[in-house]
């Protein structure tokens, strides 16, 4: 691990996303999100039929396709 950071995310819906205490890691090939950091600051984690939901209350924050 190199660091820890904040990065903007650019959604499907065209809003950007801030996730904060990101860590970097030069090694990885690809980005990866924690699911497990996210659920502990709030967010609730869903999946059906392949769609990734993450939700605040009732406002959507996360999609995507696993």
């Amino acid at each position: 691990m190199k660091g820890i950071g904040t990065v903007q995310i650019k959604m499907f819906d065209g809003m950007v996303r801030e996730l904060k205490e990101v860590r970097y890691v030069p090694q990885l090939k690809r980005n990866l999100i924690s699911v497990h950091t996210l659920k502990t600051s709030g967010l609730k984690l869903s999946i059906r039929d392949g769609i990734f939901k993450m939700t605040k209350g009732s406002i959507g924050v996360l999609k995507g396709i696993r």
